[in-house]
């Protein structure tokens, strides 16, 4: 079962996501609302995949990626933002980061979500 981590600083959002993770039979193990929290959760949660909005407060998810791996070095990181119209440069910035993609908030649904699943295959 693929244990997710939701990094989000919009608890509607984090909200929303736990729904469609939980339906898509994922195990939603936590949330953060910015990449120190989520550092701090890490170890004790110690999930499979975090996704992480790009715009957070402070160190924003791109930046916050590199040192998300280097606590958990099995993390796989899916870097989302409502911010479409940047989804090329957010793209390629995610893979230079190490995040596994870069998927906008609005294309977020059932299957694709249930696509993550597959993580534990890997």
């Amino acid at each position: 079962m693929t244990r997710v981590l939701i990094v989000d600083d919009k608890s509607a959002f984090r909200r929303h996501l736990r729904q469609l993770l939980e339906r898509a039979g994922l195990t939603v193990v936590g949330e953060a609302c910015d990449i120190s929290e989520a550092e701090a959760l890490l170890q004790s949660l110690q999930p499979d995949l975090a996704v992480v909005d790009v715009m957070l407060p402070g160190v924003n998810g791109i930046e916050g990626t590199p040192r998300l791996k280097a606590v958990a070095p099995g993390l796989r990181v899916i870097l989302v933002s409502a911010h479409q119209n940047r989804a090329q440069l957010f793209q390629k910035a995610a893979a230079q980061a190490g995040a596994e993609t870069f998927i906008a908030k609005d294309e977020l649904d059932l299957d694709v979500v249930r696509g993550w699943s597959k993580i534990d295959e890997q």
